[in-house]
């Protein structure tokens, strides 16, 4: 368990008056945000800080080649199994936390495809995706916990249909033959009832029976041999976002013929909404600081500088 969600529950326990108030030592630290009102487009804020909380360097992000994302995803599915190999691809089709997708429930996604919220229903299948909400594992403050899993801050994000579709597919066809071996082994009516009645979340081990948790699907994402040392289910997030990312940019190669400088500029200020209105809400940041290492990514992947109001959003400064 994460320091920060241990430190999470026992505030909670304090706030419901099972232990005494829990304290920690914090600094306070100067942060800029995104302000539409700000003549600078930011204002600086004071945050309070966990002293002691390790921060990486990240301004360089690597990538895997599709060529080697595939052939490491497909070794995970080969050595870990279909439910395994679909938890990781779920983290880079969704960018969701690997906490978040162990703890995804059976109802996350509407058992009925019709009730599916669909982005848009007259655009091509590959274009269409899938309105679901998640709460279950989720960073930041903790409102309870469910099941195991700690309740965080509710958010809606978009996974593809076909990531959908076979989730709602191994919904209704492989979970169903793993609970049964876990409750093949309740002697009792009422014991095979309770067992059913818990068992919540989507994804299930095919032999036990039991929820698969996030160092599991850690240790299938680990298990094979990696595209390069250090890919981790955080750099799947990471993957995800650069691919939306240089996906959307793609559109607008037109910018190019406003020469090499405006180009450039046009190009920061839509990566930099692109980043705000959808990287930011699916993965659950909150602060542009914390999402500024995708335009450092993608102007590596062009060849330019960023601008200094980036520049030092990006050194934290």
């Amino acid at each position: 368990m994460r320091v920060t969600q241990a430190c999470d529950f026992l505030t909670w326990l304090a706030d419901k008056g099972h232990r005494s108030t829990f304290e920690f030592p914090v600094e306070t630290r100067s942060i800029k945000m995104g302000c539409a009102t700000s003549a600078v487009a930011h204002e600086s804020f004071q945050i309070a800080v966990r002293k002691g909380k390790i921060r990486k360097n990240k301004r360089w992000l690597r990538m895997p080649t599709d060529e080697q994302l595939h052939a490491w995803l497909k070794r995970v599915y080969q050595t870990c199994g279909h439910t395994k190999g679909l938890m990781c691809e779920t983290v880079l089709l969704t960018a969701m936390r690997r906490e978040e997708v162990a703890c995804l429930r059976t109802d996350t996604l509407p058992e009925r495809p019709g009730d599916w919220h669909l982005s848009k229903e007259d655009a091509p299948r590959h274009e269409q995706r899938v309105l679901i909400d998640i709460k279950f594992g989720a960073k930041g403050p903790s409102y309870g916990v469910d099941h195991g899993d700690k309740v965080g801050p509710e958010r809606s994000i978009w996974i593809p249909l076909d990531l959908a579709e076979r989730l709602h597919s191994y919904r209704e066809i492989e979970r169903p033959k793993a609970l049964r071996r876990l409750v093949e082994r309740e002697k009792s009516v009422s014991g095979k009832r309770k067992c059913i009645m818990e068992s919540v979340h989507l994804f299930l081990d095919d032999v036990s029976g039991l929820r698969l948790n996030a160092r599991e699907l850690y240790r299938a994402w680990t298990s094979v041999q990696l595209p390069f040392k250090g890919w981790s289910p955080h750099l799947g997030r990471d993957w995800w976002a650069c691919s939306i990312l240089w996906g959307e940019l793609k559109k607008h190669e037109h910018l190019a013929s406003h020469g090499p400088h405006p180009s450039a500029a046009l190009l920061e200020s839509t990566a930099m909404s692109i980043i705000r209105l959808q990287i930011q809400p699916q993965l659950g940041h909150k602060r542009d600081s914390t999402t500024m290492i995708y335009l450092q990514w993608v102007a590596d992947m062009l060849g330019t500088n960023l601008s200094i109001i980036y520049e030092l959003d990006l050194a934290g400064e």
